[in-house]
């Protein structure tokens, strides 16, 4: 059930992103005492190049108030660039296609976010979606995972050094990937440098992107584990 919505939701990324966008999330964690608050700002512009329907997320009540600071730029910095980088690819696609034979298409760009909190690490958990005249949206997930004790960025690799702890979380993934038959076993080389995960309730979520191991069919895989099966 887990998989079949997970794959209504990026074929459908578009009008999902477009529904979320109605309401923004707001979180509130509580971690050794501190109260952590996720909220944020709604961005809409609407045009006849491109319609701009974003989320930017916002953290508050972080032990040191220069990393708040430098994370909450940092996000907003990411999507106001990915903002200006479709609204310049559709403003050069406009000007074309006053002189092709095909009509012009609106561009349309979305941003939405989630949170979570668990073992001590802030996920913030983003889709990043356009549409660019295709045959279908395009998309990416990105999260940022932060330590709230140490005020710090993670990446697996950091929070896991664990050569034995890696080997058993890419065992674990080649078994759930080679059972998916809609997959490409083979195009899964370990987990990266850059892996996108966050944890949730005590479990390790792995996920991918469109087409890394796996056609745009299959949105983008996840797989969850115990940390207790892995530390």
């Amino acid at each position: 059930m887990k998989r079949a919505l997970l794959l209504l939701f990026t074929i459908s990324l578009v009008v999902v992103a477009v529904a979320m966008t109605e309401e923004l999330p707001e979180m509130i964690f509580a971690s050794g005492g501190n109260i952590i608050y996720v909220g944020g700002t709604h961005i809409t512009e609407d045009s006849t190049i491109c319609v701009v329907n974003l989320q930017i997320p916002f953290i508050e009540g972080l032990t040191k108030a220069g990393f708040e600071s430098y994370i909450n730029s940092l996000i907003k910095s990411d999507v106001e660039g990915y903002r200006k980088e479709i609204q310049e690819m559709a403003a050069d696609a406009y000007e074309a296609s006053k002189s092709d034979e095909w009509p012009f298409r609106i561009f349309d760009v979305y941003v939405v976010y989630t949170a979570y909190l668990s073992n001590g690490i802030l996920s913030i958990d983003m889709i990043f979606s356009e549409f660019t005249g295709g045959a279908h949206p395009n998309a990416a997930r990105r999260t940022y995972n932060i330590d709230v004790r140490g005020n710090h960025l993670v990446s697996l690799k950091s929070l896991f050094p664990s050569e034995d702890f890696e080997n058993r979380l890419n065992e674990l993934l080649i078994g759930q990937i080679n059972e998916r038959e809609d997959l490409w076993p083979e195009e899964f080389k370990g987990v990266q440098p850059d892996q996108g995960f966050y944890l949730n309730a005590g479990r390790l979520y792995i996920y991918f992107q469109p087409y890394e191991i796996g056609p745009w069919a299959s949105g983008m895989p996840e797989f969850d584990f115990l940390l207790s099966d892995l530390l």
